[in-house]
């Protein structure tokens, strides 16, 4: 047992830098694109790598295909709730819960 609480205390190390790089990079990542933007630069490639603007069109389907989606989320919640689906498989994983304090 003294071997999973050091696991559980490592994990927990890992996830807490994990939280502080995520939040890192995402500076990092607005710094980098409103300094490009300025600039006018699309791309930009240096001993550390290179970065390039993506853009991506935000599509409107209009209403007809907004009802599909809602319908489709709709019966989809009712299979599940009423037993109604094939299970295909079964996947284990690992779901890590912090202590409040830790966030």
């Amino acid at each position: 047992m003294e071997d999973l609480a050091d696991l559980l205390k490592e994990l927990e190390a890992i996830k807490a830098n994990q939280k502080a790089l995520a939040e890192k990079e995402a500076l990092c990542k607005e710094e980098l694109l409103e300094a490009m933007k300025e600039n006018g630069l699309d791309k930009e490639e240096g001993p550390y790598g290179a970065v390039r603007i993506q853009r991506r069109a935000e599509k409107d389907y209009g209403p007809a295909i907004r009802i599909m989606e809602i319908n489709l989320k709709e019966a989809k919640k009712l299979a599940d709730d009423m037993g109604d689906y094939e299970t295909l498989g079964v996947k284990e994983s690992l779901v890590y819960t912090p202590p409040k304090d830790l966030f």
